[in-house]
C-alpha cells in the first residue's frame, strides 16, 4: 500500500465530513486535496503532524469572492504531497494559526497577514516582515483594500525594546559578515545572544505581483533575479511548471543538456558559496581560488546561453539553442579533470585546517526532529542524516536516468554542511560526466509551442532541487495568457527561520559562522 493510499484510508476513519480527493499528480503537481473548515483545521493539522508531515509552504490566493489559504505538506521518508485550503470571508479573513504545531508558520502568516490581511488567532508576532510602514493597502489582494488603523498600529516594524543587562545591536542590513542585505536584530547579554531576529525586505521586488501583470513568456527573466548564482535551477521550476500546466512535451536532447547545465550551475553556486563562507570567519585565500575555479564554469554557460550569471536558458519546450557539442562538451571535460584535481586541495586548504575545524565543528547544530517544524531543505537538511533531495524523490528532466548518490551527514552542524557540500560538487561533476555520455541526438525543442500560452483553468506545484534546496512553483490558471495567481517557495526562507533557534545562547562569532554555513542568498528570500 502506497502512502497516499494510506493516507485516504487513516484520514476518512478519523474525519467523516471532510472531503479529501486525489488529484492526477502529472497535472497538478500534489496527489491529494483537503478542503477544511476553520473549525477542523486544527484537527487536520495535528494528523499531518503526528505522521511526519512537514510544511512545505503556506500561503495565499485571493480569489475576489474569498480568500483561500492553501497549506502543501509532504514526508521526507516518501513522496506523499497534500494541499489543504481554507476559505476565509474577504471582509474580516479570520484564521487559527497553525504556529504551534509548526513553527515556520510563524514566518509564512506574517508575509500572509502584511499582503493579504489575514489575521490570524494566536499568533505571537504578527508584524511586518517585507514591507515599510507605509505601505497603506494589501499589495496581493486583487482589489484596492486598505489596511485598517488598526492594523497598522499591529504592523509596526520591529522594534526591540531595552532590559536590564542586555542591549541590541544590528547584524546588517549592510554587515561583511551576511550574505545580501539581510537584517538581524540581536539582543546580546556580552557577547552572547539572547535572541536573534532576521528583519526581511531590503531587496523586495514583489515578483509574485509582476507574475500577475505579466505573460508567461514575459516572466520568463524573473526566477534568475531571485536566485542569481544558481539561476538555472529557478528557471527550470518555473518552465517545468508551465509546461506541465500546458502539457507541453520536452525533448529528452533537452532534458539532458538542461541537467548538465543545471549542475555546472549547482558547481558554481557552490564556488561561490566556498569562497564567502571562510571570509566570513577570516581566511581570504580560498576565496580565490573559488573565485577561479568559478570563472571557468561561467565561460562555459555563457558560450551556451549568453550570459554569465542571470540564465534565461531554457524554454517551454525544450532549449532556448542547442550546444555546440564540440566546445560545449570539450570545455565541460576538461573542466570536470581540473575540478577534481582542485578538490583535492581544497581539502587540504581548508577541511583539514585546524583552525576552520575549531571554528565549525560542534557548532549549530540542527537535529533531525527541527525539520518537520521548519521544512528546511538543501544541503542543510542532508547534514541532520536525512537524505533528501528532490532530484531522488521527484526525479524530473534526466535525473531519473542518472545514478548518483545523496550526501548526507551525522549531526547537523556547521561542518556537516560544509562537508556535504563539497561532495555534491564531486556528485555534481559525476552527474555532468554521466549526462555528456547519454547525451541523445535530435532535436533540443518541441516545435510549435504557442508563443502566447493560455493554459487550461486550474493549478499546479512543481519542485526542483536547487543549490540551496526545494525550490517550489505554484501556479493558478484563469485560462488567460497572465497566470492568475504565482507562488515561489525559496529554500533559503525556511533555512534562514531556524537560525533564530540555533543562535540562541551562542557567541556572536559562533552565530556568524552558522549563517555562514547556510548559504543564504537574500534576493530568494526577498522575491
Amino acid at each position: 500500500m502506497t502512502m497516499t493510499n494510506r493516507v485516504i484510508e487513516e484520514f476518512k476513519a478519523e474525519f467523516k465530513s471532510v472531503d479529501i480527493t486525489e488529484a492526477p499528480y502529472e497535472k497538478q503537481g500534489y496527489h491529494l486535496s483537503i478542503e477544511a473548515r476553520t473549525g477542523n483545521l486544527l484537527n487536520i493539522i495535528d494528523f499531518l503532524d503526528k505522521r511526519e508531515f512537514y510544511i512545505i509552504d503556506l500561503f495565499c490566493v485571493d480569489y475576489q469572492d474569498y480568500l483561500e489559504l492553501v497549506y502543501f505538506f509532504n514526508t521526507h521518508r516518501e513522496l506523499c504531497r497534500i494541499k489543504v485550503t481554507l476559505k476565509l470571508d474577504p471582509v474580516k479573513p479570520v484564521a487559527p494559526t497553525i504556529s504551534n504545531t509548526y513553527t515556520i508558520a510563524r514566518w509564512y502568516e506574517r508575509e500572509v497577514h502584511e499582503f493579504f490581511g489575514v489575521y490570524f488567532e494566536g499568533h505571537p508576532n504578527l508584524t511586518y516582515l517585507f514591507l515599510h510602514e507605509e505601505i497603506g493597502h494589501y499589495p496581493l489582494r486583487k482589489q484596492h483594500v486598505p489596511v485598517p488603523d488598526g492594523d497598522k498600529k499591529l504592523l509596526n516594524s520591529f522594534r526591540p525594546h531595552e532590559e536590564e543587562n542586555s542591549f541590541f545591536i544590528n547584524l546588517g542590513p549592510q554587515h561583511p559578515s551576511t550574505h545580501g542585505v539581510l537584517r538581524v536584530v540581536l539582543k546580546m547579554d556580552g557577547e552572547y545572544l539572547i535572541s536573534a531576529e532576521p528583519v526581511l525586505g531590503y531587496l523586495h521586488r514583489m515578483h509574485e505581483k509582476m507574475a500577475e501583470n505579466k505573460s508567461y513568456m514575459q516572466f520568463l527573466p524573473n526566477p534568475a533575479r531571485m536566485d542569481y548564482p544558481g539561476a538555472l535551477l529557478f528557471n527550470l521550476a518555473y518552465v517545468e511548471a508551465v509546461e506541465k500546466l500546458c502539457g507541453i512535451e520536452v525533448p529528452e536532447r533537452a532534458k539532458y543538456i538542461r541537467t548538465i547545465t543545471c549542475e555546472l550551475n549547482r558547481i558554481a553556486s557552490h564556488l561561490l558559496w566556498l569562497g564567502a563562507f571562510p571570509a566570513d570567519l577570516g581566511a581570504l585565500t580560498p576565496f580565490m581560488y573559488a573565485f577561479d575555479d568559478r570563472e571557468n564554469i561561467l565561460d562555459i554557460l555563457e558560450d551556451v546561453t549568453g550570459s554569465r550569471l542571470t540564465y534565461c536558458y531554457f524554454r517551454f519546450g525544450g532549449l532556448y539553442n542547442d550546444i555546440n557539442e564540440e566546445t560545449f562538451i570539450d570545455a565541460t571535460k576538461r573542466f570536470i579533470e581540473r575540478m577534481r584535481e582542485r578538490l583535492v586541495m581544497y581539502d587540504k586548504l581548508i577541511t583539514g585546517n585546524v583552525i576552520f575545524i575549531n571554528r565549525v565543528k560542534n557548532i549549530g547544530i540542527l537535529e533531525q526532529g527541527q525539520a518537520k517544524k521548519y521544512g528546511f531543505s538543501g544541503p542543510v537538511i542532508r547534514s541532520t542524516g536525512i537524505p533528501f533531495d528532490m532530484r531522488k524523490v521527484d526525479p524530473y528532466a534526466a535525473y531519473g536516468s542518472i545514478d548518483f548518490e545523496i550526501p548526507t551527514g551525522h549531526i547537523g552542524d556547521n561542518m556537516d554542511r560544509y562537508m556535504v557540500r563539497m561532495k555534491e560538487i564531486e556528485i555534481s561533476l559525476n552527474i555532468i560526466e554521466e549526462g555528456i555520455k547519454r547525451l541523445p541526438s535530435g532535436p533540443f525543442k518541441t516545435e510549435k509551442v504557442p508563443k502566447k500560452l493560455k493554459p487550461p483553468k486550474g493549478d499546479i506545484y512543481n519542485a526542483v532541487e536547487s543549490t540551496r534546496g526545494e525550490t517550489g512553483v505554484y501556479i493558478v490558471s484563469d485560462e488567460s495568457d497572465t497566470p492568475y495567481r504565482m507562488r515561489w517557495r525559496v529554500p533559503s526562507y525556511s533555512n534562514l527561520m531556524t537560525f533564530p533557534h540555533l543562535s540562541r545562547g551562542v557567541l556572536i562569532a559562533d552565530a556568524i559562522a552558522t549563517l555562514g554555513s547556510y548559504d543564504i542568498v537574500v534576493p530568494e528570500i526577498d522575491r
